[in-house]
């Protein structure tokens, strides 16, 4: 019975890839969120872009949707999804040993509420590499970066895929954990992709843009479904 449930929903998934999209972008004016407006603009999606300040946005498109709303609140988030097929989350928290963060977990439940409203099934999501600990995670991310002004981000992330894990079997979820992020351009090359908390003899580092890629090619896509992936830039691993 699973795996015809998985045939009917990758033939559902290559019907709608071969229509218009239409996503939600959480986050949008971050530098990932950004690049996913761009991106999937280019791919001919429309896009509706949930932002707290619509003024740090300066991308104009007649098939982008701006919105001012709370992120945190789900009735907000529902009034705009209708019609879309996927929500993507740049969300970001900041870092710092004394910096409280719960937008992970606070957004991740208002989305998914909102979702379950509307009856949209379909999130794409960034946490990071370790949200757990892993004897395979890079040394510095592990005991330096993690253990100091990571801590409380990675925390929270924790928190927000523990929510997906329990209580979202009815949420076409997909979690993409980065290292981390550049601001350099694709090069087009292949992005390492492993289940599991870090991309294991791998660069330590991947491009926003590669990531941007990633995530909306995860939306017509059945191959990481209800999976936290790790992904990775191509290149030489860093010398142990």
């Amino acid at each position: 019975m699973n795996s015809l449930k998985s045939v009917y929903l990758a033939m559902q998934i290559k019907a709608s890839s071969i229509t218009k999209m239409k996503v939600m972008i959480i986050g949008a004016t971050g530098p990932t969120g950004l690049l996913l407006i761009s991106e999937a603009l280019a791919r001919g999606y429309e896009v509706v872009a949930l932002v707290r300040n619509p003024e740090k946005l300066n991308i104009i498109h007649d098939k982008l949707k701006v919105v001012q709303a709370n992120i945190l609140k789900s009735d907000e988030i529902a009034e705009n999804l209708k019609g879309c097929d996927a929500v993507l989350s740049a969300v970001g928290g900041r870092p710092g040993i004394m910096t409280p963060c719960d937008v992970y977990s606070k957004s991740g439940e208002a989305v998914v509420k909102a979702m379950r409203d509307v009856g949209i099934k379909r999130l794409i999501a960034i946490t990071a590499w370790g949200t757990k600990d892993d004897p395979d995670l890079p040394f510095i991310w592990r005991w330096v970066l993690k253990p100091s002004f990571l801590r409380n981000i990675v925390k929270d992330m924790e928190v927000f895929e523990d929510f997906l894990t329990k209580d979202c079997a009815d949420i076409n979820y997909t979690v993409v954990r980065p290292p981390k992020l550049t601001n350099n351009p694709s090069e087009g090359e292949k992005v390492l992709v492993q289940e599991g908390l870090c991309v294991v003899d791998a660069p330590n580092s991947i491009s926003r843009q590669d990531l941007a890629k990633f995530m909306l090619d995860c939306v017509t896509s059945p191959d990481y479904i209800r999976k936290m992936v790790s992904v990775a830039g191509s290149g030489p691993a860093p010398k142990k």
